[in-house]
């Protein structure tokens, strides 16, 4: 017995090593802190990685590698990362933080997948190397500073549906991918720096460098159309995903559709970014959520899938 005694003892601390590498063991012992919830309106829940359920998402809450975040209808957050990027979260929407590395004044990269729904992402300002990579379900966003927006699913293939050299793609709307380019035209009076953004799917690539152009992936396995333009209509829609506050907030203020697209369409030609905090107030204090602040463009398109519209 005490022979088994001995031998059990020496096997403890290689047991406990094998815990400690097994899968989920590293964030349950440390969380990787990437930012925290600047804003929340309406239900917004996260779910921290290694946990079983979700929570509710709370005001200033930290966020980690491995979390997601899920809004449900008319509710929105904003996520404020270390380097004072941020991910503006639209309704009915999933995000999973997947890896963010951030240097001060030398680097800042992060993976993120947009599992549904609509994503607005803003770079900050601070110089250095700023890289950014969003996966969804039919392809890759790759982001070298900027502000754009992303929307994934039955919203994404609705929007795209409406516009006329998109009316005829067939689209999945668990899948399709909708990418906008917010961020400013070069010397724009914005404060934001210009960058790109690179849209990938079935080994075709396409590059968006200028305010409101547009690429759409229509389903998984299917090369992005694009570079396009959004039609007001359009960037309207994407804008009422992505800050349903906002739309609210006009709407009861009498304002129609066409100073509505008016409004959405100047925030992407000036590279100024339109943010409305009535709602946030009533929900006890948050910082506006719908439009955070950031930076960069894009450039031309390298190759172009065989659905673009011509």
């Amino acid at each position: 017995m005490s022979a088994r005694r001995a031998s059990l003892r020496a096997l403890g601390p290689l047991l406990a090593a094998l815990v400690l590498a097994a899968p989920g063991a590293a964030g349950a012992q440390q969380r990787v802190e990437v930012g925290s919830a600047a804003s929340v309106t309406g239900e917004v829940s996260i779910e921290a990685a290694g946990t079983a359920r979700p929570a509710a998402l709370r005001l200033r809450q930290k966020v980690a590698w491995g979390d997601v975040i899920a809004t449900k209808a008319k509710a929105q957050a904003q996520l404020l990362l270390l380097d004072r990027s941020s991910f503006g979260i639209g309704e009915r929407t999933r995000l999973k933080i997947d890896r963010y590395v951030y240097d001060p004044g030398r680097e800042r990269s992060f993976v993120a997948t947009l599992l549904k729904g609509a994503l607005r992402f803003l770079s900050g300002s601070e110089a250095g190397q700023r890289s950014g990579e969003i996966a969804t379900p039919a392809g890759r966003i790759g982001i070298r500073g900027t502000a754009l927006d992303a929307l994934v699913g039955e919203s994404a293939a609705a929007i795209a549906g409406k516009e006329p050299a998109l009316a005829r793609v067939r689209a999945d709307k668990a899948s399709a991918t909708l990418v906008v380019l917010r961020g400013p035209a070069a010397g724009a009076a914005s404060g934001l720096t210009p960058g790109r953004a690179e849209v990938s799917g079935a080994g075709v690539t396409v590059v968006l460098q200028a305010p409101g152009e547009a690429a759409f992936i229509p389903r998984a396995g299917a090369a992005p159309i694009g570079p396009f333009r959004l039609g007001n209509a359009g960037l309207l829609r994407v804008h009422e995903q992505i800050s349903p506050a906002w739309a609210r907030s006009f709407k009861s203020g009498g304002l129609g559709k066409a100073l509505l697209g008016a409004a959405a369409v100047a925030a992407v030609a000036t590279g100024v970014l339109i943010a409305t905090d009535d709602d946030d107030r009533r929900e006890g204090g948050q910082q506006p959520t719908g439009l955070p602040r950031s930076d960069k463009p894009t450039d031309r398109p390298t190759d172009r899938g065989p659905d673009r519209p011509r």
